[in-house]
């Protein structure tokens, strides 16, 4: 009898787990409506649908719009288009966010800005390694700027290619394409842009 309790409990966790990463795949773009209708006035709005909670996080999707291609070693390129364009956005992570605040320290050229902040204001326990701004411009460096400390889940494999995506092909793998290799589950390495000191030295 036990044992029948414990697969039970297992099929059913296994079933809900399951259901909800269905769901997010699933999620429609629907262009912030409600009650996904949290925006920070910037490019990310173009791949992102959250919803603000009552205590300020966030939780939502990110979504990503598929090439076509397939590389050499089994993944699916995927990248960020602006899904109000361009037809067919998938998600391609949940996300959750806390509000926070960090200095913008340097712009590397196709690459997300880096941003710095104090270890001790990484939220725990969790993942949070990208920091998005609010509001259209860009901050000034070296100024302390509102937005959110985002973590990321991915709900799929897939090849995450953030620039010239078009130029991947199947002869190559994900990496030799510019890519970096998603697997469902916690990914801090598509989107990490935080330290905890200038890399400038400043």
């Amino acid at each position: 009898m036990r044992k029948s309790i414990l697969f039970l409990s297992a099929a059913v966790l296994g079933l809900s787990t399951t259901t909800a990463a269905l769901a997010a795949e699933m999620y429609p773009w629907r262009q912030h409506q409600r009650p996904f209708s949290f925006v920070f006035g910037n490019h990310i709005d173009g791949h992102q649908q959250t919803r603000l909670e009552h205590d300020g996080s966030l939780n939502g999707y990110l979504y990503v719009w598929y090439t076509g291609v397939v590389t050499k070693d089994g993944y699916p390129v995927a990248t960020h288009v602006d899904c109000d364009a361009v037809a067919g956005c998938k998600v391609g992570w949940t996300l959750d966010g806390k509000p926070s605040s960090a200095k913008l320290v340097r712009q590397p050229m196709h690459d997300h800005p880096v941003f710095m902040l104090a270890r001790s204001d990484i939220p725990q326990p969790g993942s949070y390694a990208h920091f998005h701004w609010t509001g259209i411009a860009m901050p000034m460096s070296y100024t302390s700027t509102g937005g959110y400390l985002l973590q990321l889940n991915a709900v799929n494999s897939f090849c995450f290619v953030h620039h010239m995506a078009g130029a991947a092909t199947g002869a190559r793998s994900c990496v030799k394409n510019g890519g970096v290799k998603v697997d469902r589950g916690t990914d801090i390495a598509t989107h990490l842009n935080i330290v905890t000191n200038d890399p400038a030295g400043m």
